[in-house]
């Protein structure tokens, strides 16, 4: 990855790319990248939506014993 391409620009480019037929290895030797960002660049534009936080027990209280 050049210095002057942003990780934004690099994986637009990584999925126009992949759109048009290139495989994932071609695209790794084309833009020099590992697999994980390549694959990273292959996926959804949208980040996935955050998990919500599993809802807590109701805890320790002094009466508990």
């Amino acid at each position: 990855m050049g210095t002057s391409q942003s990780k934004v620009d690099l994986y637009a480019a990584i999925r126009r790319d992949h759109r048009g037929g290139m495989s994932l290895r071609a695209l790794q030797g084309k833009y020099n990248v590992t697999w994980r960002d390549g694959a990273a660049g292959c996926g959804r534009a949208v980040a996935a939506a955050a998990k919500a936080a599993a809802a807590a027990g109701p805890g320790w209280t002094p009466t508990s014993r």
